[in-house]
């Protein structure tokens, strides 16, 4: 009721300001034509911000950028728990951590978050302490989903069976933050025990030959030895970034035109006790540029369709979900990460 009438005594006052500027002809100057418009703009201007300070517009308020309101924090942490989200996690600031573990949210209440780690990450204790940035998604039907972030501070860290879980302070405050892609580790070259690649060659179905015999000979193989042709610049759970020397590799640009897809065949070293299997990927490329101080090309690549390499006569492919990546290959990477960050003594 209050709102109606504040906007019909908004409307009987604009009537009258724009009457009294009528002259007894019944012809509006065209200064006064100006002005009217001008205060038409002004009392709606003052309208709609009277209707945001009364509360209008509260439910959109959430996802105009942030929320520091323990209600609506609490709303958006339990729409993710429902609709089971996955945390994106790094140590913060990210540009300092790049890398990001992909956790479950496994509870809430009002002391904190905990998430469960994947199998084979194990938090100690020296991470208490530590600021965390997350990242997740709140998904919804037939629209772009919402994509939220938040910093806090972990606060716990326990263990049941293998599995480890990590606590996390409420965060004081939610923002609006764009689905992050996979950040990338510089992946130093004794890391990497074999990895080699084909061209590839695809139909209207996006079918790749499964038939390993059918393959022709690579077309390059990473040595760790000699890097001068081929070089792995980094990695991460959702592609591959590759330094090519056009002097080893005649006609390569041409090559890198004609066959943006490769297979690949990627082989790691362990880490912390977990065994990296061979895997065969199909790989799209989403970047290139030159490299100026070296002359070499930089190809970036998207993994997007994956198998575990057996010895078997034909492969079955997987789509691989460009938000999630290879799940071995993600934990893999962040389980590097950690190995690298404590050579450098920054956790």
């Amino acid at each position: 009721m209050t709102d109606l009438y504040l906007f019909q005594t908004s409307d009987s006052l604009l009537q009258q300001i724009s009457l009294s500027f009528i002259d007894s002809g019944g012809r509006q100057p065209e200064g006064s034509f100006i002005l009217t418009t001008g205060l038409l703009v002004l009392a709606a201007t003052l309208c709609y911000l009277l209707w945001r300070r009364m509360g209008g517009g509260a439910a959109l308020n959430r996802q105009s950028g942030s929320t520091v309101l323990p209600k609506e924090i609490s709303a958006i942490l339990d729409q993710a728990m429902l609709l089971r989200s996955r945390m994106d996690m790094s140590f913060h600031p990210i540009s300092t951590s790049r890398q990001t573990i992909s956790c479950s949210l496994f509870e809430l209440s009002q002391s904190g978050i905990t998430l469960e780690m994947p199998l084979g990450v194990n938090p100690s204790n020296d991470w208490i302490g530590k600021r965390m940035v997350c990242f997740f998604r709140i998904p919804r039907e037939n629209k772009a989903p919402y994509f939220y972030t938040f910093v806090s501070t972990v606060t716990g860290a326990w263990q049941k069976g293998d599995i480890h879980y990590l606590v996390l302070a409420i965060p004081p405050k939610v923002e609006l933050g764009q689905k992050r892609k996979h950040l990338r580790l510089e992946i130093p070259p004794r890391d990497i025990k074999d990895f080699r690649i084909w061209p590839a060659t695809e139909d209207g179905t996006f079918h790749f030959e499964s038939d390993p015999g059918n393959w022709p000979a690579p077309l390059a193989v990473y040595t760790r030895e000699d890097q001068d042709g081929l070089r792995v610049l980094d990695l991460s759970g959702g592609g591959i970034k590759l330094s090519v020397d056009p002097k080893h590799y005649t006609g390569l640009d041409d090559f890198v035109v004609r066959h943006p897809v490769l297979f690949m065949r990627l082989e790691l070293e362990p880490v912390d006790n977990m065994n990296f299997p061979p895997y065969l990927m199909a790989a799209r490329l989403r970047t290139k540029a030159q490299d100026q101080d070296h002359g070499t090309l930089m190809l970036g690549y998207e993994f997007v369709e994956c198998c575990a390499a057996a010895e078997v006569e034909t492969i079955d492919w997987v789509k691989i979900e460009p938000d999630r990546g290879i799940d071995e290959l993600v934990t893999w990477v962040f389980k590097r990460h950690l190995e690298l960050y404590r050579e450098r003594e920054i956790v």
